[in-house]
């Protein structure tokens, strides 16, 4: 279980002892996690919302459903759905959730990526992303961003 932690802290060591970069340092884990059962993938990265509001962060959230390849009709399509957390005042994400197929697994690392990075909203919805149909949803339903669309309204909104 706490592979993806040792692998990171690992390369650092690796880069720091062989000044290959910068001097790096270990900024600590983001709680990640996935696994599936049959066919569908269920994963979560950083905060839940019960989570954050303990921690004192008014947050809000997005949450997105859709299929994860295009057309839907497509042979092995599977439901998605993904859920961003997001403190209020900054935009920037603290957690994810994710169910769904195969892609379950890359999702959650995508959103694991931008919580570690402290990436806000906004970089999200102007993220540039590949697809392919048999791979991932439609580029105009990509679930990450359109959660993050969901996100970006009620902030608006308010």
């Amino acid at each position: 279980m706490l592979a993806s932690t040792a692998c990171a802290e690992a390369r650092i060591a690796a880069m720091n002892l062989y000044k290959l970069c910068t001097i790096k340092t270990f900024g600590g884990t983001i709680a990640i996690f996935s696994t599936a059962i049959g066919k569908t993938g269920f994963a979560a990265a950083g905060l839940t919302e019960n989570q954050a509001v303990k921690e004192g962060f008014s947050v809000v959230t997005g949450t997105f459903k859709g299929v994860d390849k295009h057309p839907g009709t497509l042979l092995g399509t599977h439901k998605q759905i993904v859920k961003l957390i997001v403190a209020r005042e900054s935009g920037v994400i603290l957690g994810g959730e994710v169910i769904g197929g195969s892609s379950t697994g890359e999702l959650i690392n995508i959103i694991g990526l931008a919580i570690q990075n402290k990436m806000a909203v906004n970089s999200i919805l102007t993220a540039q992303i590949g697809t392919h149909p048999l791979l991932f949803a439609t580029p105009t339903a990509y679930p990450i961003i359109k959660a993050a669309e969901v996100i970006e309204k009620k902030i608006k909104s308010v």
